[in-house]
């Protein structure tokens, strides 16, 4: 055992065995006087801990004897006490149950006996060892007090954890340009920062993520990764996924890696990504290949573009994942200012500095030695020392010799070491059971903690509850950068989740490591006798279940109180852990039952069981009495017992997500705290009275169906305003029943007056509740979805308002009437308000941000903004009849101003010139906007100006001056004849985007002196014949012309710009050839030629750069570009639609590196060389036909054994599959159209497959083989099939239209699909299939009808289902009444459907609006009826 921890574990011990001993005297009737002396002289030997932990103790063996021998009797005593403990509490269980029985308040006498006789021998062995303490010198002193760490207890303000970082702004930038404004040649740019630890390499990564550049280029899609030593790029790949979004919330169940990536390739189409690999240590080539590959295969098809940032502080690491050394940058050390400047901030906080101690803290900054992480935990030391001489002697101290000969780790041991108490060391070293990186919510550690007896209150505050104590020490280890800030609640400021650095997790590892146990391959791991916490993180899926000699080793592990696995039990296991107080399987996906060996658990407070199968809690888990907190979130199997688990009379937290897992009986749990969900039922145990016992609630509480309470009484009996809940959630399922009633309900709600966030969401009623005036402390409130509500009572009495949220609410017509000002409010966001005419915003002085979105009717927003001087940001969408906007004259702070869909606006807002801040303009589908005022060349700090679909916009004003401009797009703007002038003067443009301007005629000449331009694209604008000189333009690499009909030949300067990486020409109908001097561009990565039907030449000579080719509808091309083999670097090559193609060269087979060849309706094609295929080495892409019918087969395909990707589609009625496809043993992604001659037996050895496509296969009957790899499989129009054979049974994904021979064996198989998760089915004969037998996991369902099709399939039991579309059920005119049973929808698309059904969908007052107004995202015929179905562009 680590000698630093073992006098703070023993102190814990002792203090929760004194805690207890006190808590069950009473019980102890008979041996009272026994158990009083054992508590006195316990509470006596505390004192001389203390002392034990300043001295020496691994120097010391007899005092290390001495703790030892005091943990064991604790322990022992512990063991008494719980027995004493239990028996208490089960007799108290017990009188509940009986009426009238009468139990005496002593335990029974041969128990009470058996016990006395113990704490007798106990309370010898305590004179002994307190004999021995003065023998060994030790002095009684008192324990240290829990000072107050800076900052209030409900809220960690930014002096006390500043998010600000020092000295890193050249580093930050560095990075954000190579990201963002560097354009490379690779597929996959890959940065890198190195350096030594606690050098703030993930500080800068952090505070790159901020960045606005890239806030403003990646969007959303930025994912962080936390890699450590583990490179497992199935995990990788997993965590981008939960970090995109693209998983549910704990769902344990990924699939394959190949499942994986294309999650997350849905998820990230056609947008650009970030992503963060977080303290990578993997030094292996290859697996860096691996991931490297797949997050190239995510990109591929999709338009994504990734790029990726790396920390690491290995060299070698850099060298196998960076490209150039460009990408590898190297931070710096700080200097002495900045190193003071963190001490600083961690010492006083925004508090002036202590008059004196300048000087000295300087020195010791210079002392840090330019490492962040030493400054700050040497500032966090000294947070509460005001004393010069404090402050010197941390000058002198001999620990900064060490950190010069041994690193940092004495620097964490020296603040370790300053820690006031040692329950507070125990709570820290208890966190070396997570591993590096993790992530530690601050609630559930807290409540672990509580589990595990550290938060016994000593007698000096034996009045704060556990919990208090908890948030206490948190706090302190976040004070003392022990702890390092992850997540912060945005509306009270509160830490909510924390990780350490690695080299404090290095450290806590070491002063526990024979407490604390992480096994990472458990079967060859030895687990101690000692070992009291265990984390079994196995995360190999070889090792499903715990058995056989895992077992036995467990069974040695007798102090075990703590246990972690993602693994089950197996059946029958047998495993005594009687000591244990936390048991977690969370996420042990195969768990499907609690062993009963389980049952002897009586000391156990922590259970968490979350995302397991467990279908049934046993009986012993109702005798469970110690537990305090029982997780069981998405536990989608778990039914709950009927009578509830009203006998648990200890616990304190419970968390479940739906309502079928909610216990009935809630109100018996008299002590709970926390209850997040609540659902409202009609029977006994499940009504809203069941909240009015719990009169401990705290926290966050959500209640839904409201709409099932009765009246006001009813709601009152929820006693709500009793209560300590902090953010409160209202939840009405329809949003439109009994108004009165709903209006009494919510009267009867009145919540507690100080909280904090309030939402009500599906209100029938018209007005709100009267007590909503009284919520004085009110920081955040929503109404959303109150389709009823006429009018929203002035609330600017509401003083701490900081967001308001207002959506969907139908009959609102007005905001902000009142006298009032909303003086604190911070965000106002109305949305989807379709009667809402005008909003007053006049007063609003401390607003910084202003959304209106979705409000048809609206006409004005007040007639001035002026007093918002703190705006930043102003977002106006799809407001068809607002006129005008008040002017933005004063507004300084302003950052954005986003303008869509303001079809009845004619002109922007005056007073543009005062907004000096201006970075962001957006002027979208604004069809009556004539003219921009000419104050716009004023705005130096202007960026992004972007104009698109104003048709009737003829006129831009002068861009002179707009020095700052980098981004400058005009789209739709049909009147505009020419570009604004002063383009000269932009000289920080990068992007100039023109597109479908129908009537510009030409582009200014002084295009050509903006030297930092580096995208350039012309489209659609048909009028344009003249594109000037480009000669200049250094620094352009991206060129895009399309659907310009009447440009003339490209300019011949073109070819002198020389950094040019993309060129892209489409619809160019007068381009003929393109000149030889193509061969300059060195540079050249991307060219495509798209719609250029008079293209007869291209050449390619000496472009070695170049990697991608693509050439589509060039009708006159009859043979490929020339040059093709001195393209040495080409990876992808595309010809599509080139109708006089007629052969391949041979030349073709010199492409050594070509991974991607797809010849495609080139049906003049004649000759194939079968050698080409069997030449490119590197091949793992093809697509081959149609061709010429003089071509009577497909290419020989025998050489081609590593190709990955195949796509074949055929000619001729006498083509047939080529029979070496068996041999493509590596083959993953396959498709099929028309070919005629399909063998579903030729795919029995593709034992990798995992995408199978077959289309328009008109002879194909049946489809057998070993399909059992096969995870997406879609059969389209294939008229003759009738059956399939293989196993299937785990397909997640399964398309199945046009097959009307199918349907009987489809319709007897869809139950054996115990895996699927998305099914597309239809066109398959006059009567739907029925779908019954589906499994009701299927998440995604596609339904295709035809015109006679007058209703639905039952799917009703679909209640996991998330999106559902539906295509052409054209005699469909009402939708079902089982709607509402699909409590999970997201998403509900129709298509094709009559115009009756539309109107019965109308929201909010159609017939059927009330079987889908739960659904938040529904689009009918293109049209949004709910949501909205696209985010647009910021």
């Amino acid at each position: 055992m680590g000698a630093r921890i073992l006098a703070s574990l023993v102190d814990v011990a002792v203090s929760k065995v004194t805690a207890v001993a006190s808590d069950q005297f009473n019980l102890a009737l008979g041996w009272n006087n026994d158990l009083t002396k054992f508590r006195v002289t316990m509470t006596m030997l505390r004192g001389f801990l203390q002392d034990a932990d300043e001295k020496n103790v691994s120097g010391h063996l007899d005092l290390k004897l001495w703790l030892q021998e005091l943990r064991d009797i604790a322990d022992e005593a512990d063991d008494i006490l719980e027995e004493v403990a239990y028996e208490g509490m089960q007799r108290e269980v017990n009188k509940s149950k009986v009426r009238r029985l009468t139990l005496p308040d002593s335990l029974p006498l041969p128990f009470g006996q058996g016990m006395a006789n113990r704490v007798a021998d106990l309370n010898k062995r305590l004179a002994d060892i307190n004999s021995l303490a003065r023998q060994l010198g030790l002095q009684r002193k008192l324990a240290n007090m829990l000072p107050e760490p800076r900052g209030r207890a409900d809220r960690e303000t930014q002096s006390f954890l500043s998010s600000r970082v020092y000295g890193r702004e050249e580093d930050v930038s560095k990075i954000v340009s190579l990201l963002v404004d560097s354009s490379s040649q690779h597929d996959l740019p890959v940065m890198i920062v190195v350096g030594m630890a606690g050098l703030g390499k993930t500080t800068i990564a952090k505070a790159v993520l901020k960045n606005d550049k890239i806030r403003e280029h990646f969007g959303d899609n930025k994912m962080w990764v936390c890699v450590s030593e583990n490179f497992d790029v199935k995990m990788i790949l997993i965590e981008m996924l939960k970090s995109c979004g693209g998983s549910s919330r704990g769902d344990g169940d990924f699939g394959s890696k190949d499942i994986v990536m294309k999650k997350i390739q849905e998820k990230l189409r056609e947008k650009n990504y970030l992503l963060i690999l977080d303290d990578v240590w993997n030094e292996e080539r290859q697996r860096w290949e691996d991931l490297r590959n797949c997050l190239l295969g995510i990109s591929e098809n999709k338009g994504s573009r990734g790029k990726v940032l790396v920390t690491t502080r290995l060299e070698d690491v850099a060298s196998v994942m960076a490209l150039t050394d460009e990408h590898i940058h190297h931070p710096r050390q700080l200097n002495e200012d900045e190193c003071w400047s963190i001490i600083k901030q961690r010492a006083f906080g925004d508090n002036s500095v202590t008059e004196g101690l300048e000087g000295i803290g300087k020195q010791i900054a210079k002392r840090c030695k330019g490492i962040p992480l030493v400054a700050s935990i040497i500032g966090a030391i000294l947070q509460k020392k005001r004393d010069k001489r404090e402050w010197q002697a941390i000058t002198e101290n001999r620990v900064w010799d060490s950190l010069e000969k041994e690193g940092i780790s004495d620097i964490i041991k020296f603040s370790y070491d300053r820690l006031p108490t040692l329950a507070l060391k125990q709570c820290f070293a208890f966190c070396s059971i997570f591993p590096k990186d993790f992530v530690m919510g601050r609630v559930k550690l807290i409540q672990l903690w509580m589990a595990l007896g550290f938060l016994e209150s000593p007698e000096e505050i034996s009045n704060m509850a556990a919990e208090d104590i908890g948030e206490k020490y948190f706090r302190y280890l976040l004070s003392y950068s022990l702890f390092q800030e992850e997540r912060r609640d945005d509306v009270t400021g509160t830490v909510e989740s924390c990780k350490m650095h690695d080299l404090i997790h290095d450290f806590v590892q070491s002063i526990s490591k024979s407490e604390t146990l992480i096994v990472e391959e458990w079967p060859r791991s030895n687990i101690s006798h000692d070992v009291r916490h265990l984390n079994l993180m196995d995360e190999r899926e070889m090792e499903p279940s715990i058995s056989g000699d895992v077992a036995k080793k467990l069974q040695t592990a007798k102090k075990l109180q703590t246990l972690f696995s993602k693994h089950s039990f197996s059946n029958g296991v047998q495993v005594d852990l009687m000591r244990l107080r936390v048991l977690s399987l969370a996420d042990a996906c195969d768990a499907k039952q609690l062993p009963t060996c389980f049952g002897n658990l009586k000391r156990l407070r922590y259970l968490d069981i979350s995302g397991t199968q467990i279908e049934k809690l046993p009986e012993f888990v109702s005798e469970l009495y110690n537990l305090q907190t029982f997780r069981f979130m998405n536990c989608r199997s778990l039914k709950m017992p009927e009578g509830g688990i009203g006998d648990l009379i200890n616990l304190k937290h419970i968390y479940f997500y739906d309502e079928e897992r909610m216990p009935a009986n809630l109100g018996r749990l008299t002590n709970l705290q926390t209850l997040p969900l609540f659902f409202v039922g009609t029977t006994k145990g499940h009504k809203i009275e069941e909240l009015g016992s719990l009169r401990g609630l705290k926290g966050r509480l959500e209640i839904r169906k409201l709409d099932l309470v009765t009246g006001k009484s009813e709601a009152e009996a929820a006693k709500l305003k009793e209560k300590a809940i902090k953010d409160l959630d209202f939840h009405w399922s329809k949003g439109k029943g009994n108004q009165d009633k709903d209006e009494d309900v919510l009267e009867g709600l009145q919540p507690p007056s100080n909280i904090r966030s309030l939402r009500i969401d599906g209100y029938g009623g018209r007005k709100l509740a009267s007590w909503m005036l009284s919520l004085n402390n009110l920081v955040d409130l929503t109404i959303s979805r109150c389709y009823m509500l006429h009018r929203i009572p002035d609330i600017s009495g509401l003083l701490s308002l900081q967001q308001l949220y207002v959506s969907d609410c139908d009959e609102v017509t007005s905001l902000g009437d009142g006298d009032g000002a909303f003086t604190s409010l911070k965000q106002l966001s109305i949305f989807m308000c379709g009667k809402l005419e005008r909003v007053l915003v006049s007063g609003l002085s401390s607003l910084e941000e202003l959304k209106i979105q979705h409000c048809w009717v609206i006409n004005s927003i007040g007639d001035s903004l002026s007093s918002s001087t703190c705006l930043k940001h102003l977002r106006l969408e799809s407001c068809p009849k607002l006129q005008s906007i008040p002017s933005l004259e004063g507004l300084v702070s302003l950052k954005t101003v986003i303008i869509h869909n303001c079809k009845e606006l004619e002109r922007l807002p005056s007073g543009l010139s005062s907004c000096t801040a201006l970075e962001k303009l957006i002027i979208v589908y604004c069809s009556n906007l004539v003219s921009i005022p000419e104050e716009l060349k004023q705005l130096q700090s202007l960026v992004e100006l972007n104009f698109w679909d104003c048709p009737k916009l003829k006129f831009i004003p002068s861009l002179e001056g707009l020095v700052s401009l980098k981004t400058l797009n005009v789209t739709k703007c049909d009147e505009l004849e020419r570009l604004p002038s002063g383009l000269s003067s932009c000289t920080a443009l990068e992007k100039l985007r023109i597109q479908e301007c129908s009537n510009l005629v030409s582009i200014p000449e002084e295009l050509k002196q903006l030297q930092s331009l580096v995208g350039l694209a012309f489209s659609v604008c048909r009028k344009l014949k003249f594109i000037p000189s480009l000669e200049g333009l250094v620094s352009l690499k991206t060129i895009t012309i399309s659907g310009c009909d009447e440009l003339e030949p490209l300019p011949s300067e073109l070819l002198s710009c020389t950094a040019l990486e993309k060129l892209a020409i489409w619809g160019h109908s007068n381009l003929v050839s393109i000149p030889e001097e193509l061969k300059q561009l060195q540079s050249l990565v991307e060219l495509r030629f798209s719609g250029c039907p008079k293209l007869k030449f291209i050449p390619l000579e000496g472009l070695v750069s170049l990697k991608i080719i693509d050439i589509s509808n060039c009708e006159e091309l009859e043979r490929l570009p020339s040059g093709l083999p001195s393209c040495t670097a080409l990876e992808t090559l595309e010809i599509r639609k080139c109708s006089n193609l007629v052969s391949i060269p041979e030349e073709l087979k010199q492409l050594q590196t070509l991974v991607e060849l797809d010849i495609w309706e080139c049906r003049k094609l004649r000759s194939f060389p079968d050698e080409i295929l069997g030449s490119l080495a590197s091949l793992k892409k093809l697509g081959l036909g149609p061709f010429s019918e003089e071509l009577k087969e497909f290419p020989d395909l025998s050489s081609t054994s590593s190709l990955e990707v195949l796509r074949l589609e055929g000619w001729g009625e006498s083509l047939t599959l080529p029979h070496q496809i068996d041999r493509l043993t590596a083959l993953k992604n396959l498709t099929i159209k028309s070919v005629n001659g399909v063998e579903g037996a030729l795919l029995g050895n593709l034992s990798c497959l995992k995408t199978l496509e077959i289309q328009d296969c008109c002879r194909l009957e049946c489809l057998s083989g070993g399909l059992s790899s096969v995870e997406k499989l879609g059969i389209t129009n294939c008229p003759n099939l009738v059956s399939f054979q293989g196993e299937l049974k785990e397909l997640p994904s399964l398309t199945i239209v046009g097959c009307p021979k199918f349907v009987g064996f489809l319709e007897e198989s869809l139950g054996c699909f115990t895996r699927l998760k998305r099914l597309e089915i239809g066109c398959c004969s006059e009567e739907f299939p029925s779908l019954s037998s589906i499994p009701a996991s299927l998440e995604y369902l596609t339904l295709r009808g035809w015109e006679k099709l007058t209703h639905l399939p039952q799917i009703q039991h679909l209640t996991a289902l998330k999106e559902l579309n539906i295509v052409d059920f054209s005699g469909m005119e009402s939708l079902p009444d089982w709607f509402n049973n699909l409590s999970s929808l997201q998403r509900l698309e129709i298509w094709g459907c009559p115009d009756e059904l539309k109107e019965r969908c109308t929201k909010g007052s159609g017939p059927d609006w009330h079987k889908i107004s739960h659904i938040p995202h529904i689009e009918i015929n293109q049209d949004d009826i709910h949501g909205y179905g696209y985010e647009s562009e910021d």
